[in-house]
């Protein structure tokens, strides 16, 4: 199976090299977990390290705001977007009603994101993927029995253009699959936690499933840098 790293010191290392190429990843923490550092930092090495162009859809955060933030980390968004390197999609804007200035930008309908997806990968060739998160997305829809259906269809799509695709989730308590469907349908789970270990507050990461790759399960430390997510694969997390 071919491999792609994510740029994250410390992860390709417990997933035996990288994410598998083409396939869909579930990356599931509760709010303030580093589920979209996770993503940037994904996005932003595969353009700048490994020559593969990327997409990053927004439906938690304005752009320019996540552009913003990722200039704390030293990654220049802006510069690879002028190059065509990278494509920021705003979902923020029209799930807010709000107005956007943003070149590329999509409604919250599963459909709409499909065919805007497949338009700009073609456009720049794009081989990695964001969607932060598919929990706004599905909480636009009228029911869990819509919000499964639209998932597995975005994630059967994004399957079959050989992307390799990260899509965020916001867990609800313990439960990695708040509707029911996404580890379902995901080939890989990376779940991050946020704990309190005497009043200390503790991030950590687990790898819960990544088919046909062996992997390591135990849960690790990782940290927040001012150059990114380091996974401490040398300590074990314990709580």
């Amino acid at each position: 199976m071919e491999l792609v790293e994510t740029g994250i010191p410390g992860l390709d290392k417990i997933l035996g090299g990288g994410l598998p190429k083409g396939r869909t990843i579930l990356l599931a923490g509760p709010a303030g977990g580093g589920k979209s550092t996770f993503g940037h930092q994904f996005l932003y090495h595969g353009i700048v390290s490994a020559g593969e162009t990327g997409i990053f859809v927004s439906f938690d955060e304005h752009p320019e705001h996540v552009r913003q933030q990722c200039l704390n980390f030293g990654w220049n968004l802006r510069e690879l977007e002028e190059q065509d390197l990278l494509v920021i999609i705003d979902g923020f804007s029209p799930r807010a009603g709000v107005s956007s200035n943003e070149k590329f930008q999509t409604p919250v309908d599963v459909d709409e994101l499909i065919n805007q997806l497949i338009t700009t990968i073609d456009a720049i060739g794009a081989e990695r993927v964001v969607i932060d998160s598919i929990t706004a997305l599905a909480l636009s829809m009228a029911s869990e029995q819509q919000i499964r259906r639209e998932i597995l269809k975005l994630s059967a799509v994004m399957s079959s253009l050989d992307c390799t695709t990260i899509l965020t989730s916001e867990m609800a308590g313990t439960e990695v699959s708040r509707f029911g469907v996404e580890e379902f349908m995901s080939q890989g789970v990376i779940v991050l936690n946020y704990k309190f270990v005497n009043t200390l507050g503790v991030r950590s990461l687990n790898i819960r499933k990544m088919r046909g790759q062996k992997h390591e399960m135990m849960e690790r430390p990782f940290t927040i840098t001012k150059s990114g997510i380091i996974v401490h694969v040398d300590e074990q997390f314990y709580f």
